[in-house]
């Protein structure tokens, strides 16, 4: 049965590995909670008092449905290895667990979770007046990438990942766009996410197709650095980290260590999982904290709900019932349920219907599982139903 409670393992049982090393057992598990020392990163601090996560009624969960199948939840966790999972309904605590060694001081991986960070940060810059409308073509702001893929390209479709730029994206094939962006950037700091814009062709038009590409969130990062004049990270801390009273600071994987590398867009934040929560449930607020609306009204209801033939649900990918937004996959049903997600098992699950969030965080042994996805949104799902229909 999973109630709040400690770490179960000691922190020293997961060795923690180098650029090269880490991508293997023993050191995937210690290392993802380690990754901005193991790579060069900025950090994104933390301000002012923290803000209360309450403690709720708890939550008592021994087993799930799946697929005609009843899953215990011990046997799930440790398949996945999920290192965190803590559940906020009403924004009281439910539930919290730590397994693998890690510990409520962890800063763990968020893989592409970073991408609806990036996102959320382009809803602030437009309510800073400093982006006049999604509508307007990206070379507006960045009139570096004319002559690119991006050329004329509307922002909106970069947030729904429907750019119409060539991007393969393929985490086991090093040939693939994303492994050669990830290797030449963040691996050997030989050149920026710039030059991949630059260079980038079109292969479609906006807006006809979607295809999940690490650049296109690349571009957004752009796009805010240029027109804040500031790093993603402190951007991030100011309108984020320390408005919202987070309890530690994150770390953000930057192109090199630098002054002015570009954190990685598509992924590779760090930070606290109660954090994590936190920013779920300003997503749940619509974007308000401690009475006070941070984000434009309407931003977080207009990136978290489909509004395009190519995002809509079951159109993404074969099989595939969900929906997709701004960086932000959905959910299909009444209650509106939407996620940030990353490889290896990384979730910010978010139920309005049942003022529900849910973090879990993992280091699965594949990039991507499909039988753990599937038993990892069934869990999410079983959790909401027992908050009602």
């Amino acid at each position: 049965m999973l109630t709040a409670g400690p770490s179960d393992a000691r922190a020293d049982d997961y060795p923690v590995g180098s650029k090269s090393s880490m991508w293997a057992d023993p050191y995937l598990v210690g290392s993802y909670r380690h990754m901005d020392e193991i790579y060069a990163s900025r950090p994104v601090p933390r301000a002012g008092a923290v803000s209360a996560l309450p403690a709720g009624e708890p939550l008592a969960l021994e087993s799930f449905p799946v697929r005609g199948t009843t899953v215990a939840l011990d046997d799930f966790v440790a398949e996945a290895r999920t290192t965190g999972l803590i559940v906020l309904k009403d924004g009281k605590v439910v539930l919290e667990r730590y397994w693998q060694g890690a510990d409520a001081s962890s800063r763990f991986a968020s893989w592409s979770m970073a991408k609806s960070f990036v996102s959320t940060l382009v809803g602030f810059a437009i309510g800073d007046g400093l982006i006049r409308s999604l509508d307007d073509p990206v070379t507006d702001y960045l009139p570096e990438l004319k002559g690119s893929g991006y050329d004329g390209v509307p922002i909106k479709a970069v947030l729904q990942m429907s750019s119409g730029v060539a991007f393969r994206e393929d985490y086991v094939d090093s040939t693939s766009d994303a492994l050669v962006m990830w290797n030449d950037v963040l691996q050997y700091n030989k050149r920026r996410f710039a030059d991949f814009a630059a260079r980038s062709k079109r292969a479609a038009e906006p807006f006809t197709r979607f295809n999940y590409a690490g650049l296109d969130s690349v571009v957004l990062g752009l796009l805010v650095h240029k027109v804040t004049g500031q790093s993603l990270s402190a951007y991030l801390a100011r309108k984020l980290w320390g408005p919202l009273g987070m309890e530690g600071d994150a770390g953000w994987l930057t192109e090199d260590r630098s002054d002015q590398a570009l954190e990685a867009p598509f992924c590779c934040l760090n930070a606290r999982l109660r954090d994590y929560a936190r920013f779920g449930q300003f997503m749940l607020q619509n974007g308000a904290w401690g009475g006070r609306q941070l984000l434009p009204p309407g931003w977080v209801a207009e990136a978290t709900y489909p509004s395009g033939a190519q995002v809509a649900f079951g159109k993404l990918y074969p099989g595939d019932p969900m929906g997709y937004q701004y960086q932000w996959w959905i959910e299909p049903g009444s209650d509106r349920a939407y996620a940030a997600e990353g490889v290896n098992g990384q979730f910010i699950y978010v139920n309005p219907a049942k003022k529900l969030v849910i973090v879990m965080t993992s280091v699965w042994k594949q990039f991507w599982n499909d039988r753990l996805a599937i038993r990892s949104w069934a869990l999410f799902d079983a959790i909401a139903a027992r908050y009602g229909s």
